[in-house]
């Protein structure tokens, strides 16, 4: 879960998720070097018209179709918030039936490399 916030906003938070049973750890990575992903799961409109362009994309982006029928094929997109945002807005063409968003989580790096400063390099 990645929230924004101020030290003392954060802090609330952590402490209400500690009060949760099913949360077993929470951190606080804001300064840290992290990966962060988001899930999505977006059904589409297909036909046999328009179901090699859906999977072409689908192929692109890297992601999976999860299911399909006659009329529709529902796909599963990891990644950054630009990956998701970009092929939402691809599909969108093809007529977006329902669209299921995790948010954006994250973890710790191991090494502590910070890749996100390396891309302005």
């Amino acid at each position: 879960l990645v929230i924004p916030g101020d030290y003392q906003t954060i802090e609330q938070i952590t402490k209400q998720l500690n009060k949760l049973i099913q949360v077993i750890e929470v951190k606080d990575i804001s300064n840290r070097a992290c990966v962060e992903r988001e899930l999505m799961l977006i059904k589409v409109k297909s036909s046999a018209l328009t179901r090699s362009e859906i999977l072409e994309i689908v192929q692109i982006f890297r992601a999976k179709v999860v299911d399909i029928s006659d009329i529709s094929i529902t796909i599963e997109v990891t990644g950054d918030p630009g990956k998701i945002i970009t092929i939402q807005q691809l599909l969108k063409h093809y007529q977006i039936i329902e669209i299921v968003r995790t948010g954006k989580i994250a973890i710790e790096r191991e090494l502590g490399i910070n890749t996100e400063f390396l891309k302005n390099m």
